[in-house]
C-alpha cells in the first residue's frame, strides 16, 4: 500500500512551503497536515481532492517517477489511497502528461463518501461489482453491476455501496484531477 503523506511532504518541500503556507491557503490545519505527511493520520477522498488541487497536481504525479512512457500496468504495481471513508482508490495509469485517469474505486461493505465531491471535467463511471447509490446534486441513482454514469465533475457527487459485500467502480476522469 502507497502512503501518500510522505509524498506530499516531498512535494511542499520541492516548492519550498512551509506547513503553515500550505495551512493558511488550503484551509487544513497545521497539526493534521503533519500527521499526514508523517503517515499517523488519513485522508477523505474530498480533502486529497483539495490538498491536490492545491498543488495542482493528480495522482499519478504524485507517484509517477521519470522513466520512459509505459504501456502496460501491472496489478502488483498499482499505487493505492486509502480513506478514512472505507474506500481504497487505485491509480490504474501511472503516467503524467495523460488526456484520461482511470481509477478503481474499492467499497468496503456499506462504505460511502463522507461528504461529496466535486472535481473539473468529466467522468465516466460503471459499477463493476456489487450495487451502489449515486448522487448528483439532488438526485440519487440506483446502479448495479454493469450500469453506468456520465457526468460533468464539477457537479456535487457522491457514492454509497448499498452492498452486504466489497464493491468496486471502474470511474475514468478526463483531464485528470484526482
Amino acid at each position: 500500500m502507497e502512503d501518500i503523506g510522505p509524498k506530499l511532504k516531498e512535494l511542499r518541500k520541492s516548492r519550498k512551503l512551509s506547513m503553515r503556507k500550505v495551512s493558511e491557503a488550503s484551509g487544513f490545519s497545521v497539526s493534521f497536515l503533519s500527521k499526514l505527511e508523517n503517515g499517523k493520520s488519513s485522508i477523505t477522498i474530498k480533502n486529497l481532492i483539495k490538498l491536490l488541487n492545491f498543488y495542482g497536481v493528480t495522482l499519478a504525479d504524485i507517484f509517477s517517477g521519470e522513466t520512459a512512457r509505459k504501456i502496460s500496468f501491472p496489478r502488483e504495481e498499482r499505487k493505492k489511497v486509502d480513506s478514512p471513508e472505507s474506500v481504497t482508490l487505485e491509480l490504474l495509469v501511472d503516467e503524467t502528461d495523460v488526456e484520461m485517469e482511470p481509477l478503481l474505486g474499492t467499497f468496503k461493505a456499506q462504505a460511502r463518501y463522507k461528504d461529496p465531491i466535486e472535481h473539473g471535467g468529466e467522468e465516466f463511471a460503471m459499477v463493476l461489482k456489487g450495487e451502489f447509490r449515486f448522487e448528483i446534486g439532488d438526485t440519487a441513482h440506483h446502479l448495479r453491476q454493469g450500469d453506468c454514469v456520465y457526468f460533468q465533475g464539477q457537479q456535487s457527487h457522491s457514492w454509497e455501496n448499498l452492498s452486504e459485500e466489497e464493491g468496486s467502480l471502474l470511474m475514468v476522469i478526463t483531464p485528470p484531477s484526482v
